[in-house]
């Protein structure tokens, strides 16, 4: 799971989250301006076919930060997604409906460590 991994197919926004070996996870946040508008840091955890995420953790579902900057301050809460491969590549898919719909908010990895 160590790697860098970015959402699929967001239109509004861009992030990367990299999972280093020391179980902290670095989030980069940008608008569809490009503009850096949050960075921040957790702990990460992998239980069975699932990754965590404990707080501060920014649930990106691709909602316009530019109009609404005000979503980039719900960061209260956890993440959590689940573990899977597409294309011989790990993936990991979060959100309300990950479980049931495919391909909703899925990050794939695109950098190994």
């Amino acid at each position: 799971m160590i790697g860098t991994y970015s959402p699929a197919d967001y239109t509004n926004t861009y992030d990367t989250i990299q999972l280093a070996t020391d179980n902290i996870y670095y989030l980069r946040m940008y608008d569809r301006n490009k503009k850096l508008v949050l960075k921040t840091k957790g702990k990460w955890k992998v239980d069975h076919d699932l990754i965590v995420f404990e707080p501060p953790y920014f649930w990106n579902l691709d909602r316009d930060l530019v109009k609404f900057p005000e979503h980039l301050n719900d960061t209260i809460s956890n993440g959590i997604g689940y573990i899977g491969g597409n294309s011989g590549r790990i993936e990991f898919c979060i959100g309300h409906f990950s479980a049931d719909i495919p391909n909703q908010n899925c990050y794939k990895k695109v950098a190994e460590e």
